[in-house]
Protein backbone atom coordinates (compact mmCIF):
# COMPACT_ATOMS: atom_id res chain seq x y z
CA UNK A 1 0.00 0.00 0.00
CA UNK A 2 1.10 3.59 -0.67
CA UNK A 3 1.18 6.30 1.51
CA UNK A 4 0.67 10.07 0.13
CA UNK A 5 1.68 13.46 2.03
CA UNK A 6 -0.52 16.51 1.28
CA UNK A 7 0.44 19.75 1.77
CA UNK A 8 -2.22 22.87 1.58
CA UNK A 9 -1.37 26.27 1.43
CA UNK A 10 -2.79 30.06 1.72
CA UNK A 11 -1.09 32.99 0.56
CA UNK A 12 -1.08 36.19 1.76
CA UNK A 13 -2.91 37.42 -1.22
CA UNK A 14 -5.59 34.75 -0.27
CA UNK A 15 -4.72 32.44 -3.11
CA UNK A 16 -4.49 28.62 -1.99
CA UNK A 17 -1.64 25.71 -3.24
CA UNK A 18 -2.27 21.85 -3.11
CA UNK A 19 0.39 19.48 -3.02
CA UNK A 20 0.50 16.08 -3.08
CA UNK A 21 3.24 13.32 -3.48
CA UNK A 22 1.02 9.90 -3.92
CA UNK A 23 3.78 7.77 -2.92
CA UNK A 24 6.43 8.45 -0.48
CA UNK A 25 9.04 6.54 0.86
CA UNK A 26 8.78 6.32 4.88
CA UNK A 27 11.78 7.48 7.29
CA UNK A 28 12.96 10.07 8.51
CA UNK A 29 14.83 11.34 5.27
CA UNK A 30 11.14 12.74 3.52
CA UNK A 31 10.88 14.10 0.28
CA UNK A 32 9.81 17.22 -1.75
CA UNK A 33 5.88 17.67 -1.86
CA UNK A 34 5.03 19.24 -5.44
CA UNK A 35 2.36 20.88 -6.46
CA UNK A 36 -0.43 18.35 -7.75
CA UNK A 37 -3.98 17.83 -9.51
CA UNK A 38 -5.00 14.52 -9.28
CA UNK A 39 -7.80 13.77 -11.83
CA UNK A 40 -7.04 17.19 -13.39
CA UNK A 41 -10.13 19.40 -11.31
CA UNK A 42 -7.93 21.76 -9.69
CA UNK A 43 -6.70 25.17 -11.62
CA UNK A 44 -3.38 24.80 -11.00
CA UNK A 45 -0.24 22.74 -12.57
CA UNK A 46 1.08 19.42 -11.45
CA UNK A 47 4.92 18.54 -10.58
CA UNK A 48 6.96 21.92 -9.98
CA UNK A 49 8.24 22.93 -6.35
CA UNK A 50 6.07 25.45 -4.94
CA UNK A 51 8.78 28.38 -5.03
CA UNK A 52 8.69 28.23 -8.58
CA UNK A 53 5.06 28.11 -8.83
CA UNK A 54 3.85 30.67 -6.59
CA UNK A 55 6.85 33.18 -6.80
CA UNK A 56 6.62 36.46 -5.16
CA UNK A 57 3.83 35.40 -3.04
CA UNK A 58 4.43 34.79 0.89
CA UNK A 59 3.16 31.27 2.34
CA UNK A 60 1.00 32.20 5.58
CA UNK A 61 -0.71 29.26 6.60
CA UNK A 62 0.02 25.51 6.10
CA UNK A 63 -0.93 22.28 6.75
CA UNK A 64 0.65 18.63 6.21
CA UNK A 65 -1.24 15.32 6.53
CA UNK A 66 -0.19 11.51 5.39
CA UNK A 67 -2.74 9.25 4.01
CA UNK A 68 -1.85 4.96 3.27
CA UNK A 69 -4.23 3.76 0.97
CA UNK A 70 -7.32 1.49 2.65
CA UNK A 71 -5.76 2.12 5.81
CA UNK A 72 -4.92 5.10 8.76
CA UNK A 73 -1.32 3.24 10.11
CA UNK A 74 0.69 6.59 8.70
CA UNK A 75 1.72 8.99 11.14
CA UNK A 76 3.49 12.31 10.47
CA UNK A 77 6.89 13.00 11.50
CA UNK A 78 7.55 16.12 10.24
CA UNK A 79 6.80 18.85 7.23
CA UNK A 80 8.98 21.95 6.48
CA UNK A 81 10.00 24.82 3.62
CA UNK A 82 13.45 24.98 2.67
CA UNK A 83 15.71 27.95 1.16
CA UNK A 84 17.19 27.61 -1.84
CA UNK A 85 20.41 26.83 0.43
CA UNK A 86 18.77 23.56 2.06
CA UNK A 87 18.21 24.84 5.58
CA UNK A 88 14.78 24.85 7.31
CA UNK A 89 12.80 27.92 6.84
CA UNK A 90 9.85 27.07 9.29
CA UNK A 91 8.19 23.83 10.07
CA UNK A 92 4.47 22.92 8.34
CA UNK A 93 2.31 21.36 11.27
CA UNK A 94 -0.34 18.67 10.84
CA UNK A 95 -1.18 15.52 10.99
CA UNK A 96 -2.58 12.07 9.74
CA UNK A 97 -5.20 11.08 7.74
CA UNK A 98 -8.33 13.43 9.52
CA UNK A 99 -6.09 16.50 10.44
CA UNK A 100 -8.50 19.35 10.43
CA UNK A 101 -6.58 22.45 10.78
CA UNK A 102 -4.60 24.97 8.76
CA UNK A 103 -2.66 27.01 11.09
CA UNK A 104 -0.49 29.97 10.74
CA UNK A 105 3.12 29.53 9.81
CA UNK A 106 5.84 30.17 12.34
CA UNK A 107 7.24 32.89 9.59
CA UNK A 108 5.84 33.15 6.54
CA UNK A 109 7.65 32.10 3.88
CA UNK A 110 8.09 34.34 0.43
CA UNK A 111 8.10 31.93 -2.66
CA UNK A 112 10.98 32.36 -4.87
CA UNK A 113 12.77 29.54 -7.34
CA UNK A 114 14.49 26.91 -4.94
CA UNK A 115 12.19 27.52 -2.47
CA UNK A 116 10.74 23.94 -1.20
CA UNK A 117 7.85 21.89 0.51
CA UNK A 118 9.22 18.54 2.09
CA UNK A 119 7.58 15.91 4.18
CA UNK A 120 8.29 12.81 5.80
CA UNK A 121 6.56 9.78 7.70
CA UNK A 122 6.41 6.60 9.38
CA UNK A 123 4.00 3.90 10.11
CA UNK A 124 2.80 3.61 13.26
CA UNK A 125 4.21 1.03 15.36
CA UNK A 126 4.65 -0.39 18.94
CA UNK A 127 8.42 -0.71 19.52
CA UNK A 128 11.05 1.11 20.86
CA UNK A 129 12.64 1.54 17.67
CA UNK A 130 10.47 4.36 16.10
CA UNK A 131 11.54 7.61 14.70
CA UNK A 132 11.50 10.55 17.03
CA UNK A 133 11.20 13.88 15.50
CA UNK A 134 12.14 17.65 17.04
CA UNK A 135 11.35 20.67 15.23
CA UNK A 136 13.01 23.33 16.81
CA UNK A 137 11.97 27.45 15.74
CA UNK A 138 13.37 31.30 16.61
CA UNK A 139 13.49 34.31 14.87
CA UNK A 140 16.75 33.53 13.85
CA UNK A 141 16.46 29.78 12.88
CA UNK A 142 14.51 27.04 12.81
CA UNK A 143 15.63 23.13 12.38
CA UNK A 144 14.26 19.35 12.66
CA UNK A 145 16.13 16.92 14.51
CA UNK A 146 15.31 13.37 14.46
CA UNK A 147 16.89 9.88 16.03
CA UNK A 148 15.79 6.14 15.28
CA UNK A 149 15.26 5.53 18.87
CA UNK A 150 17.03 2.75 20.88
CA UNK A 151 15.00 0.75 23.43
CA UNK A 152 15.76 1.69 27.02
CA UNK A 153 18.79 4.21 25.94
CA UNK A 154 19.53 7.97 25.68
CA UNK A 155 19.39 8.35 21.81
CA UNK A 156 20.75 11.82 20.26
CA UNK A 157 18.69 13.78 17.65
CA UNK A 158 20.26 15.48 15.17
CA UNK A 159 19.63 17.32 12.09
CA UNK A 160 19.99 16.43 8.19
CA UNK A 161 23.44 17.43 8.15
CA UNK A 162 24.51 15.14 10.66
CA UNK A 163 24.19 18.57 13.65
CA UNK A 164 23.00 17.97 17.17
CA UNK A 165 20.76 20.93 18.20
CA UNK A 166 23.75 22.72 20.13
CA UNK A 167 25.63 22.43 17.05
CA UNK A 168 22.89 23.78 14.30
CA UNK A 169 21.53 26.34 17.29
CA UNK A 170 24.19 27.45 19.26
CA UNK A 171 23.89 30.93 20.84
CA UNK A 172 20.00 31.11 19.54
CA UNK A 173 17.01 31.49 22.05
CA UNK A 174 14.78 28.87 20.77
CA UNK A 175 10.88 29.82 21.22
CA UNK A 176 8.95 26.92 19.78
CA UNK A 177 9.30 23.32 20.03
CA UNK A 178 7.03 20.51 18.43
CA UNK A 179 8.11 16.77 18.87
CA UNK A 180 6.19 13.76 17.46
CA UNK A 181 6.91 9.53 17.49
CA UNK A 182 4.91 6.60 15.71
CA UNK A 183 3.72 4.59 18.30
CA UNK A 184 0.72 3.21 18.74
CA UNK A 185 0.77 3.34 22.60
CA UNK A 186 2.75 6.44 23.21
CA UNK A 187 6.60 7.02 23.90
CA UNK A 188 7.93 4.76 26.26
CA UNK A 189 4.18 3.03 27.28
CA UNK A 190 6.28 0.49 29.79
CA UNK A 191 7.12 3.57 31.80
CA UNK A 192 10.87 2.45 31.87
CA UNK A 193 12.07 5.69 29.58
CA UNK A 194 11.06 9.05 29.22
CA UNK A 195 7.78 9.98 27.86
CA UNK A 196 8.96 12.92 26.17
CA UNK A 197 11.64 14.40 23.99
CA UNK A 198 14.14 16.00 26.05
CA UNK A 199 16.85 18.52 25.95
CA UNK A 200 19.65 18.83 28.24
CA UNK A 201 22.81 20.95 28.95
CA UNK A 202 26.32 19.51 29.05
CA UNK A 203 26.01 18.71 32.53
CA UNK A 204 23.15 16.63 32.00
CA UNK A 205 20.76 19.18 33.75
CA UNK A 206 17.41 19.55 31.96
CA UNK A 207 16.62 22.45 29.89
CA UNK A 208 13.11 21.29 28.07
CA UNK A 209 11.02 18.83 28.02
CA UNK A 210 8.67 18.49 24.58
CA UNK A 211 5.83 16.04 24.62
CA UNK A 212 5.17 14.26 21.16
CA UNK A 213 2.46 13.77 19.04
CA UNK A 214 1.63 10.22 18.39
CA UNK A 215 -1.96 10.30 17.68
CA UNK A 216 -3.07 8.42 14.28
CA UNK A 217 -5.65 10.79 13.02
CA UNK A 218 -4.13 14.01 13.61
CA UNK A 219 -7.56 15.45 13.39
CA UNK A 220 -6.37 18.51 15.98
CA UNK A 221 -2.66 19.57 15.59
CA UNK A 222 -0.96 19.79 18.89
CA UNK A 223 0.05 22.27 20.86
CA UNK A 224 3.84 23.12 20.86
CA UNK A 225 6.04 23.85 24.02
CA UNK A 226 5.96 27.62 23.49
CA UNK A 227 8.67 28.86 26.64
CA UNK A 228 11.85 29.90 25.68
CA UNK A 229 15.28 27.71 25.96
CA UNK A 230 18.75 29.44 25.22
CA UNK A 231 20.89 26.65 23.29
CA UNK A 232 24.67 26.27 23.84
CA UNK A 233 26.97 24.47 21.80
CA UNK A 234 26.82 21.84 24.04
CA UNK A 235 23.44 20.84 24.60
CA UNK A 236 21.68 17.82 23.10
CA UNK A 237 18.34 16.45 22.31
CA UNK A 238 17.42 13.10 23.13
CA UNK A 239 14.36 10.11 23.14
CA UNK A 240 14.58 7.07 25.18
CA UNK A 241 11.67 4.91 24.43
CA UNK A 242 10.92 1.88 26.30
CA UNK A 243 8.28 -0.56 25.11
Amino acid sequence: MATGITIGIRFNNGQIAYLQNDDVTSGAVGEEILTANQGGDLSQTSGVSVGQAYTGLIATHAFIKVQTQAATTARLLWGNFRGPDGAVITPIDGGGYAVGQMIPLYKPVRMTTGVVAFGAWEIENDTGTGTASLDVCSPVKCDNFTAVAVDGANTELTNKDGATIGQSMNGIVAQQMTGRYPATKGLSNALGGVGCLFVTASDGALKALVPVQSVSDGAYVGPSVTYPVRILQNDGAFVNSDT
